[in-house]
């Protein structure tokens, strides 16, 4: 048994072996699917090549089965989903929405776990909480 990921909203399983399957839209209304390495703190992605994304720009992440938008209700350049262990204890997961911007936080029982080169920018990841 793996880690599966979680839409807030259907609650469906976001990933496919190691990647979270995302539907994406660029900053010029462009859609297309994001696949983002399950492992935290892995900044690897991959897309089709003739959908364009420019590394600092600000994308809109929606789950790829039911369409809801993932933005985090605790910070505006952050989606959320839900972390679930192979136990199915819960967590949550915010990760930048910035496009090559590399800033995960995950919170876990009041705990904050920050991973990526970029995490500085966002210092106080108490807002989480």
């Amino acid at each position: 048994m793996k880690t599966n990921y979680l839409c807030p909203n259907c609650r469906g399983i976001l990933n496919v072996d190691n990647d979270l399957v995302l539907s994406v839209i660029n900053s010029k209304k462009e859609h297309g699917l994001l696949l983002l390495h399950s492992e935290i703190g892995n900044y690897t992605s991959r897309k089709s090549d003739y959908f364009k994304i420019e590394k600092g720009e600000k994308i809109e992440l929606h789950c790829s089965l039911c369409q809801a938008n993932l933005d985090s209700k605790k910070h505006e350049n952050f989606a959320h989903v839900i972390h679930l262990s192979p136990t199915g204890h819960e967590s949550d997961i915010f990760f930048s929405k910035i496009f090559g911007e590399k800033v995960t936080h995950h919170v876990d029982q009041e705990k904050v776990f920050s991973y990526g080169e970029h995490c500085k920018r966002y210092a106080d990841p108490e807002w989480f909480l």
